[in-house]
């Protein structure tokens, strides 16, 4: 049985393509000062990440930028994503356009741990949901030691000093068989995925939205 295909992009990606068919299709790749300010710190960070992902036409990159929950539950694998991804693009050509051209409305709606970006694009109203998720890597050079979700609160701390300052610290468990000393590099956060989209048809009389499943 094939997976069923992500909650998102299957419901609302195609609806905008549809509103940039009178647009030019070609698409800017990202310039270098774009690739150099990715991330996901702030959900206004990960949204543009996701578009620039999208300009860059990196299915991977894409994917990454999808919560965890997301991912799990579409069972979405590099390579089940990349198909899928890639499928898409091949049914909706405009589509990377809809999605580089979206313009924020303002600045994202946070309640603690969920947040909601709403942009418009080629007068499409988008609503695009976050998560933030708390982590924990750790790695040897290019090979990653560790990478799990880590309640951020349960793995540091902050200790008093003598001369009245603090210390905050972090921790995680250091894997069976691995050398203390092959560890180059920690890293505990918390960082915002995308969690669901949506288009807001705005119609009177009926719901904002269709919600994703």
């Amino acid at each position: 049985m094939s997976p069923r295909p992500p909650r998102g992009p299957s419901r609302w990606l195609p609806a905008l393509a549809v509103a940039t068919l009178l647009s030019a299709c070609c698409v800017a790749p990202p310039r270098p000062g774009e690739l150099l300010s990715v991330g996901f710190r702030t959900p206004e960070q990960a949204f543009r990440t996701f578009q620039i992902a999208v300009r860059a036409d990196d299915p991977g990159a894409v994917r990454r930028c999808l919560s965890a929950e997301y991912v799990a539950e579409n069972k979405l694998s590099e390579q089940v994503f990349r198909e899928f991804w890639e499928q898409l693009l091949s049914d909706e050509p405009f589509l990377r356009k809809g999605i580089a051209d979206a313009e924020r409305s303002g600045p994202a709606e946070v309640r603690r741990d969920r947040a909601t970006i709403r942009a418009e694009s080629h007068g499409k109203k988008i609503v695009v949901e976050l998560v933030r998720e708390d982590f924990a890597e750790a790695f040897s050079g290019d090979e990653r030691l560790v990478d799990e979700a880590a309640p951020f609160a349960e793995r540091t701390g902050v200790q008093p000093a003598a001369d009245g300052t603090s210390w905050i610290y972090g921790r995680m468990p250091l894997p069976s068989g691995i050398a203390p000393e092959r560890v180059t590099e920690l890293r505990l956060g918390r960082e915002w995925k995308i969690d669901g989209f949506r288009v807001d048809e705005g119609k009177p009389g009926a719901p904002k939205g269709e919600p994703i499943p």
